[in-house]
């Protein structure tokens, strides 16, 4: 009697035991099964991410984060910098935004390597560059297979013709492709609040608060990792203009960034 109540307890526990292992093992297969999200952010030069920095910061341990430059920025010479435009200047903002990418704890960035201000500075054919930049970026969607995709509005934060067309030719290629209901598209867009913690010489463009469907809020941590990516931008912004846009960051505790998602109506409709 002993003996058999002793083998009915081991076959108990054996069966215990093997279905909380199939559980481990059917909850790690789950887990497996749903793969990270994929986040591109398309921006015109190499520094517009810093826009956005906090948010990129907040989904790099939660999605695949990829930045994609669209120019080679060769013509954002300054003052402080001392380098005049060219390719050195481009390997030197490549360099830059690398390190960026690696303070916020994303992907290495994609460059695209137009030439910035897409001829509408005098310098190439602006026909030329447009349509070369078109079909790289829809390679690069192609590529990643982005579930999200972040990128300038109309207003394209400071109103650089770059940002804007860089924003209209994303919006653009996922209408032409037909991706629009399979990739979800955000604009990023300033609060009219928000632009007045800024040097009113930044002409920040904003959108009217209706507008701003998606709230991102972000944490002081990657706020700081934010700010330790904007320092690596030692070419475009001297220390003096870093500070001040850091403190500017620092007093306002809000910590929330807005987006505009682009949505479809697929209403068919006679006329207007």
């Amino acid at each position: 009697m002993k003996l058999n109540l002793f083998l009915f307890c081991n076959f108990i526990l054996f069966v215990a035991c093997n279905d909380s292992s199939q559980s481990i093992k059917n909850a790690n297969t789950a887990s497996e099964a749903v793969p990270r999200k994929t986040i591109m952010a398309i921006f015109a030069h190499p520094d517009d991410e810093t826009t956005i920095g906090p948010v990129l910061a907040k989904y790099a341990s939660k999605s695949d984060v990829h930045l994609v430059v669209a120019t080679d920025g060769r013509y954002g010479v300054t003052e402080h910098g001392g380098l005049v435009a060219g390719d050195a200047l481009v390997a030197v903002r490549k360099v830059e935004t690398e390190c960026a990418c690696k303070e916020l704890g994303i992907n290495p960035p994609h460059f695209l390597g137009a030439k910035d201000g897409l001829g509408l500075n005098g310098h190439h054919n602006f026909y030329v560059e447009v349509a070369s930049l078109k079909e790289r970026i829809k390679e690069k969607i192609e590529e990643l297979q982005p579930r999200i995709i972040l990128t300038f509005g109309p207003d394209g934060d400071t109103g650089h013709p770059d940002h804007r067309m860089v924003g209209i030719l994303t919006t653009e290629i996922l209408l032409r492709e037909g991706w629009a209901n399979d990739i979800d598209l955000y604009y990023f867009g300033w609060a009219k609040d928000q632009t007045k913690k800024f040097p009113e010489d930044w002409g920040l463009g904003y959108v009217n608060p209706d507008y701003l469907n998606t709230r991102v809020n972000f944490s002081q941590e990657e706020e700081e990792k934010a700010f330790t990516s904007l320092r690596c931008h030692v070419s475009q912004f001297s220390e003096p203009a870093m500070t001040e846009w850091i403190e500017a960051e620092r007093n306002d505790t809000s910590n929330v960034l807005y987006f505009r998602k682009f949505v479809l109506d697929s209403t068919k409709i006679e006329g207007f």
